[in-house]
């Protein structure tokens, strides 16, 4: 139609109406809603006929489909973090100078081993109070004997005895004291008066923070060791997910191990709208703590569901569709994906096992299929 026809002008005119280009704009909009659902519909089961040689051409590969084993349900990243109260930092229990260190991190430790000495005045002082308590109870017991034998002569009073038992508490509590100080972390205490702290267990060495020359205070961490070789990963689960996932799922890692989830958070973060996930895997030298890595949890398929290449997949009018090949060519066929990986993906559609899908020239075929 000519631009400067009557007809057309009077058209135009009538859009520009308000109260009818209202009336005609959502009968145009509802109108191309349903265009494109019927273009999306309207060529599933229609053949897209191809040739060999046209198939070769437009490098179109295909893949099985296949009985799904296990239903994908999501795919979360996760960083992977050491179990809970395996990872042990040994501190030392008195102020002092780092003198050596034995341990670099990585290193493979039997319980007992010497990581670190240090020379402590404050361990010296504490030596020497112990002597000292020990030597004030010995007497004290003594006296409280000996004030015991006199009670029972009837030459001092039941208050002396009450008053010589009291004094030999005290010291005794003194001297327990000071040989709980010098117990703590498992130290060697030497002849010149240094002290070794050693590993409580067997593990690895994750970390050193005390070097020769340093200073460290009472009580701070000098080693951090692991003790086990298990790991775990954390990751964030969102809202929409908690209920779906449980205690129990299996988990797959990108490299093929497998695992399983140990921990479902019941609150939600007010900022991030999650909850945390924590799974547990077997050791293994592919792995290292703080490393990022993804998660994709899975479950036994509770109805009849098809694993296929996520390659497979493709997307016309906003609806999921794979393409079957045929002996004449290619059938797209609208399929509904239940979950998916970057590899591969669980569907559910009118789909045989054997049958073969594109997995690449998807563009291509879409184009043809569209009737370019």
């Amino acid at each position: 139609m000519d631009l400067f026809e009557p007809g057309f002008i009077r058209a135009k005119e009538a859009w520009l109406r308000p109260a009818y280009s209202r009336r005609m704009r959502r009968a145009l909009l509802a109108a191309a809603f349903l265009l494109i659902g019927f273009a999306s519909t309207a060529y599933a089961g229609s053949e897209l006929a191809l040739t060999p040689e046209q198939i070769k051409q437009l490098a179109i590969e295909v893949a099985d489909v296949r009985v799904a084993t296990r239903s994908i349900v999501t795919t979360l990243p996760a960083t992977i973090i050491p179990p809970i109260n395996t990872r042990i930092a040994i501190t030392a229990p008195f102020s002092g100078t780092v003198l050596m260190a034995q341990a670099l991190p990585g290193q493979s430790v039997r319980e007992g081993d010497i990581l670190v000495a240090l020379a402590s005045r404050d361990l010296s002082e504490t030596v020497v109070r112990l002597k000292q308590a020990e030597a004030d109870l010995q007497a004290a017991e003594v006296l409280a004997r000996r004030q015991r034998e006199l009670f029972q002569k009837n030459l001092v009073s039941s208050n002396k005895v009450a008053e010589a038992d009291a004094q030999v508490e005290k010291i005794r509590a003194l001297v327990r004291e000071s040989q709980r100080l010098l117990t703590i972390g498992a130290i060697k205490i030497n002849a010149d008066g240094s002290y070794a702290l050693t590993a409580p267990k067997n593990g690895r060495i994750v970390e050193v923070k005390a070097t020769p020359g340093a200073a460290l205070q009472a009580m701070d961490a000098a080693v951090v060791i692991d003790t086990s070789r298990e790991l775990w990963l954390q990751a964030q689960l969102p809202a929409q997910m908690v209920g779906t996932i449980a205690v129990g799922d299996r988990i797959e890692l990108p490299n093929g191990d497998a695992g399983k989830i140990i921990s479902v958070g019941i609150s939600l973060d007010p900022l991030t709208r999650s909850t945390t996930l924590i799974a547990e895997i077997p050791a293994s030298p592919r792995h290292i703590v703080g490393e990022a890595t993804s998660i994709t949890v899975v479950k036994s398929p509770a109805r009849e569901q098809f694993e296929i290449s996520a390659d497979a997949i493709s997307w016309i009018g906003g609806t999921a569709h794979v393409f079957v090949q045929t002996a004449g060519g290619f059938t797209p066929a609208p399929v509904t994906v239940t979950g998916r990986t970057a590899a591969d993906a669980t569907i559910e559609g009118d789909l045989r096992p054997g049958q073969r899908l594109a997995v690449s020239g998807l563009a291509q075929l879409e184009k043809i299929m569209g009737g370019e």
